[in-house]
């Protein structure tokens, strides 16, 4: 769509048809004058954070995600910083996020009552829009229930065309990284996926045991999948094949995890990996629920092969 150069990277808005709904945006990054098909190749999946008016931006220089990155990644456009450390990235929207959002111009029943009680005081523009999206992400895990899904699913079948875009226009390995709920989706690529080769998670991960009960209303759909509590621990989706490189970041004064739980899990993925073909790291870095500068450049000293 379109093609910017700043900074020594080049960014590449691109969107596709995903069988539903709108097309999904993406932004391509990569170093100038550089052909990115001969490059590796990593998908940089952004975060929940209760803001669904944008997707991916959050993570590319400007305007659009200044106030969340301000907020969350000490400032930082990761996609960026990993594209001038010499791989090529996307950044994709996916499903009820930017591109992928939805319309509620239309809205009826609870979402309309309080789309009007928000504009009542005052609310507008994107706020209205995310303040609206919290309730609207209940009722889409309902109905993705009610057809034989789920709201994770829904939103990992956007993130596998992305891995599929990303590996058309690269020839090297492919990997994932995200932090937080863009963090939790890698996992689910690296299982549904057994050619990923490295995943980064940064700020998710805990056991099952420790979320229940006083951890789970601080989390969204992504992670409270009905079934999953009962059949598969989060440090066991995180292994499942063993064979990739699975890098995982925690925080130790994380506000959304116990201390506790993250130790367990980083015990059990120690466990897992220890007679795999895979490997894994897990570093515990001091404070909340956030991405400083440093984290950033140590996810990214992981990728860049």
């Amino acid at each position: 769509m379109g093609v910017s150069s700043a900074d020594g990277i080049t960014t590449t808005e691109l969107a596709w048809d995903v069988g539903f709904g709108p097309e999904l945006h993406a932004w391509f990054l990569h170093p100038q004058g550089v052909d990115p098909s001969t490059l590796p190749g990593v998908l940089d999946l952004h975060c929940h954070a209760g803001i669904k008016s944008i997707g991916a931006e959050r993570l590319l220089p400007g305007p659009v995600g200044k106030a969340y990155q301000d907020m969350y990644e000490d400032g930082v456009a990761f996609a960026a910083l990993l594209a001038a450390r010499g791989v090529a990235v996307l950044a994709p929207d996916t499903f009820s996020w930017g591109s992928r959002r939805f319309d509620f111009s239309q809205a009826q029943g609870q979402l309309a009552d309080l789309g009007t009680l928000l504009a009542g005081v005052g609310v507008s523009g994107n706020d209205l829009y995310d303040g609206m999206a919290k309730l609207h992400e209940h009722l889409l895990a309902k109905r993705a229930g009610a057809i034989g899904t789920s709201y994770a699913g829904m939103v990992a079948h956007d993130d596998l065309t992305s891995l599929a875009v990303l590996r058309s226009l690269t020839s090297g390995p492919v990997s994932v990284t995200g932090f937080s709920g863009g963090g939790g989706r890698g996992p689910t690529l690296s299982a549904l996926d057994p050619g990923i080769e490295k995943v980064s998670i940064v700020a998710m991960m805990a056991t099952n045991e420790s979320l229940v009960p006083d951890h789970l209303d601080c989390h969204s759909w992504l992670l409270n999948t009905p079934w999953r509590h009962r059949t598969l621990d989060l440090p066991e989706m995180a292994a499942n094949r063993r064979e990739h490189r699975l890098h995982v970041v925690y925080c130790e004064q994380d506000e959304l995890f116990p201390i506790a739980g993250m130790k367990a899990a980083d015990a059990e993925l120690t466990r897992l990996f220890a007679d795999a073909p895979g490997s894994y790291e897990g570093v515990f870095v001091p404070g909340p629920h956030g991405i400083s500068r440093a984290t950033h450049e140590l996810v990214a000293d992981f990728l860049v092969f």
